[in-house]
Order: C-alpha cells, then structure tokens, then sequence
C-alpha cells in the first residue's frame, strides 16, 4: 500500500511539473508573439503615418491656388495658403533635422522651425509639382529606419499654386 501511494505522488508531481514547463513556455511563446506585434505595429506607425499625414493635407486643401511647393533652409516644403475670418495665413510642411514639421505662419512672413510644431520623426521629405498646371505632386518620403514611400496625388483642382 504504501507503495502505490509513493507512486501516486510521484506521478502527480511529475503532471504538475510537465504542466508548470508547459504553461511557462506557452507564457514565454505570448510574450515572445506580443514583442513581435509591437515592433511590427510601431514599424508600421512610424511608415504610413507622417506620410498619410501630408497626404491628407493636400487632400483637404485641394483648391484652386491654395497648394505650392518651396523650401525652408534647403528642405522641400509644402505650402498650404488658407483664409478664414478675413485673415490669410499660409501653412508650411516641411523635414529638419528627422522631424516633420508644421508651422502656421502669415503670407509675408519666412517660416522659423523654431516656432513650428513637430508632428513626427521623419528623415526626409522631397516634393515635386508636375503635370499640366502642377496638377501632379509626387512625394517621397524617408523614414527615421531608412524606408521610402513614393506616392502621386493628382490634384482635383483645377489648377494649384505651383512651385513659387
């Protein structure tokens, strides 16, 4: 009697040590799988979002004479000319230093990074107005991990500011 119950015992012990290595491994294995999802999901953050951002900006602006490109400090800029409540003002778009930047500034006045708002890190940003009229805006960007997106966005306006 007394040993089948030792026999007992160590077959329980050996299940609950087999489960314990189990249930750390499949720990190990999820953590491992969440890793793996962050950096991809971060990757993918830091790939579309600053560029979808431009992007979007354009596709909000899309009017006649309101959309030119220029530069600021030797980067290409995108500049956005807005009016609202009778006071014009003009956004620039633009890479220093890995960082995307948007500032808000008047028509006449030189844009200062330094008084601009950082949107994201972003190694660079080129800008080409093409086509008929500047109807075309190609745009490569470069991320901070050395990727680029090219994209082309056909203006629906029917003409744009253009190069200045």
């Amino acid at each position: 009697m007394q040993r089948k119950y030792s026999l007992d015992v160590v077959v329980v012990v050996l299940l609950f040590g087999i489960y314990a290595i189990c249930a750390v491994l499949l720990c190990m294995i999820g953590a491992n799988v969440y890793h793996n999802t962050a950096d991809s999901m971060a990757r993918n953050y830091d790939n579309r979002t600053g560029a979808l951002y431009v992007v979007e900006k354009i596709r909000q602006n899309d009017s006649a004479g309101v959309i030119a490109t220029d530069s600021v400090e030797g980067s290409d800029a995108l500049v956005i000319t807005e009016k609202k409540s009778g006071q014009g003002y003009r956004i620039w778009l633009f890479v220093k230093d890995g960082t995307l930047y948007e500032g808000f500034f008047a028509p006449d006045t030189e844009p200062d990074p330094a008084l601009c708002e950082e949107i994201m890190p972003m190694q660079s940003l080129t800008i080409t107005m093409t086509g008929s009229r500047d109807k075309v805006i190609d745009l490569a960007f470069t991320t901070t991990d050395g990727k680029t997106q090219d994209f082309s966005l056909s203006l629906r306006s029917a003409g744009s500011g253009g190069a200045r």
